[in-house]
């Protein structure tokens, strides 16, 4: 079903009018009302597969009308936001469902609470007033600077918890009542007003077993998103290769890999509907049956594209299939300039691989390269940055050889990020870097290659950064910070509360302190997490995590 939308009404833009395909609009009285709320544009949550997989799985269910909501496109503060299928306000719904994938989108839930004239704290709420919930991946790692916000979290994965969450929930029980036994009655489910940080009982964020009856792919297509009008399918859930800094190598840990005859449907599913399809996971190449997915799609006439892929991964095959899909531009990531940094970070590439990466991606008709960076992490000396200088340099030199005799030369794009601790990782101790510091490690990478022809380089705001880094390690006091932030901006409220961010953000943690989301059960034990930090500091690397039930080292279970 083609449906258009008339985003000036729906979502603060005046742009040219959006299409749709899949939206799922239920009619007539008797149902549970729920808005499923991305706190972000229409663009930037249409992006989102998990968002749209909640959507899908939510309508699946009989006396359930899930409708969508998002951010005001201008970003303005009062709007009084609406739903795209019914054009409710928030306030009018009986359950709101916040979907959050990172963490600098807190900021924009609660703007939206506000708007909608909705109590921004869960207990000054009362009966007449939506059920607010959250879940999603920045939720499972920590919920806390968030929580005084949310009446209940669910955390995990929606497969496991939306069909059980609605059978339990009733309009005709209190609120109040309902929340007393949630924790009790469904795992997952956590409730901040009635646990406290002394509770001996963890939370155990849900995860599907296997991916076997699962299929995880666009349920709406739309012309108002990044990827516009193309089918996006994931193929693999986690990561096997356990980069220290990176969230969905540990929290996904052991990787699950979806059947190929499921991505397969997922792709007839698409035909008819666009040319287009894009395969989504942290490993796109790691998946087994890549080749034939790719075979699959290409014989049935789909463009490809790939989220990301790893320098030793591109071989002449997977170039070849790149080549064949139309595709001009290819994302690698060394993360980091030197084999030293490679092995403390556990990125195992070498300098050789990403050569050969760009040689071959040139030579393969693809002649435009994108490569991230991260300066600021752990045990990093300057030597470390200039490093990133000169692969660069490298880089560019083995892309114009293969350049020349392709008659056509492109452009490399750096995009530099600053490194920021995560939660339920290796580096979940550390600190982040001064900001004086970054500033010198960013314009080192300037000055270094300011004057190679066809690169550009992206730095991330270092400001940006430094919130981001405090809405992901933050404890329950952060959410004073972001409402002051909302009123006065966030220069003045961590400016009057220094110490307390200080603390969060630039102290590294010694590795016996409690950590604000230590109450979560994300499998993968910290007592395993502490030896990789050890490790990171000695520059040793670890093997990547069998792609199976984990019955090896007993990490996750």
């Amino acid at each position: 079903m083609k449906k258009r939308l008339k985003p000036a009404r729906d979502n603060g833009s005046k742009k040219k009018k959006i299409v749709e395909q899949g939206a799922i609009i239920k009619k007539g009285r008797g149902f549970l009302k729920a808005a499923l709320v991305y706190p972000n544009t229409y663009k930037a949550g249409m992006s989102s597969l998990g968002f749209q997989a909640v959507y899908k799985l939510a309508n699946k269910i009989d006396f359930l009308a899930c409708e969508r909501v998002f951010l005001s496109d201008s970003g303005k503060k009062g709007k009084h936001i609406k739903s795209l299928e019914s054009g409710l306000s928030l306030e009018q719904f009986d359950i709101i469902l916040f979907s959050i994938s990172f963490e600098n989108d807190f900021t924009n839930l609660v703007q939206l609470l506000e708007d909608a004239g909705i109590p921004l704290r869960s207990p000054d709420r009362n009966h007449t007033h939506p059920l607010v919930v959250a879940g999603g991946v920045a939720c499972f790692l920590n919920p806390e600077p968030i929580a005084p916000f949310i009446d209940c979290f669910l955390l995990g994965e929606a497969e496991c918890l939306l069909d059980i969450f609605f059978d339990k929930f009733s309009k005709k029980t209190s609120k109040n009542s309902f929340l007393q036994t949630l924790e009790k009655k469904i795992p997952g489910a956590y409730v901040p007003a009635l646990h406290t940080s002394k509770d001996p009982f963890k939370i155990k964020v849900q995860y599907l077993e296997n991916l076997e009856k699962i299929t995880t792919c666009t349920s709406i297509l739309t012309s108002g998103t990044a990827f516009k009008d193309t089918f996006l399918i994931e193929t693999l859930k986690g990561c096997p290769h356990g980069c220290r800094f990176c969230s969905a190598g540990f929290i996904y840990r052991p990787p699950r890999i979806y059947p190929c005859n499921n991505i397969y449907a997922a792709m007839d599913t698409a035909s008819g509907k666009t040319d287009k399809i894009g395969l989504v996971s942290s490993a796109i190449a790691d998946h087994p049956g890549i080749t034939g997915i790719c075979d699959y799609g290409l014989k049935h006439s789909f463009k490809l594209s790939f989220s990301s892929l790893r320098a030793d991964k591109l071989t002449d095959e997977f170039i070849s299939i790149l080549s064949n899909s139309k595709v001009k531009t290819a994302t690698i990531a060394p993360e980091a300039g030197s084999k030293r940094m490679r092995n403390i970070i556990n990125k195992n590439i070498d300098e050789r691989d990403i050569l050969l990466a760009a040689k071959g991606l040139v030579n393969g008709g693809i002649i435009n390269l994108k490569l991230y960076f991260m300066i600021g992490l752990p045990f990093e000396l300057t030597q470390d940055v200039n490093a990133i200088v000169e692969l660069t340099k490298k880089i560019k030199s083995a892309f114009l050889a293969a350049s020349k005799k392709k008659k056509k030369i492109g452009t490399i794009t750096l995009s530099v990020n600053p490194f920021i601790p995560k939660p339920c990782t290796p580096f979940q101790w550390a600190a982040m870097e001064d900001e004086i510091i970054l500033k010198k490690r960013a314009d080192i990478i300037r000055q270094g290659l300011k004057k190679l022809a066809n690169v550009k380089i992206n730095i991330e705001s270092l400001r940006k950064a430094k919130i981001h880094a405090l809405l992901s390690r933050g404890d329950q006091k952060t959410a004073d910070i972001i409402e002051s932030a909302l009123k006065h901006g966030w220069a003045f409220a961590m400016r009057q509360n220094k110490s307390y961010c200080h603390s969060i953000i630039y102290q590294e943690k010694p590795l016996d302190t409690p950590l604000p989301w230590d109450f979560l059960n994300n499998r993968v034990k910290k007592e395993f997490l502490a030896k990789e930090f050890i490790k990171a500091s000695k520059e040793k690397k670890s093997a990547p995590c069998p792609m199976m039930d984990c019955k090896i080292c007993k990490t996750c279970i």
